[in-house]
């Protein structure tokens, strides 16, 4: 084997090498953020809005079935 093949397979390796790291970094990297953005929805919501449900009449439907409590009920009473 000569120097230049030596040199050529070195060579080989190294952009072999770059690529598998930033292959994995492309693939690694965004998992944390997907996993926390997963979080924010109702898993039935999800799924309805997987099946391609209509957001607005969703959004009435559990506005209906689950009106918001009233303000005094979200605050605490910090002065017992």
């Amino acid at each position: 084997m000569s120097l230049a093949a030596i040199t050529v397979i070195t060579w080989i390796a190294v952009v072999c090498g770059a690529s598998l790291v930033i292959l994995l970094l492309i693939v690694l990297a965004p998992w944390p953020r997907v996993r926390d953005e997963s979080r924010r929805l109702d898993p039935e919501v999800e799924t309805r809005l997987m099946l391609h449900e209509d957001p607005e009449t969703l959004a009435e439907e559990l506005d209906e079935a689950d009106p918001p409590p009233p303000v005094a009920e979200l605050r605490r009473d910090e002065r017992r």
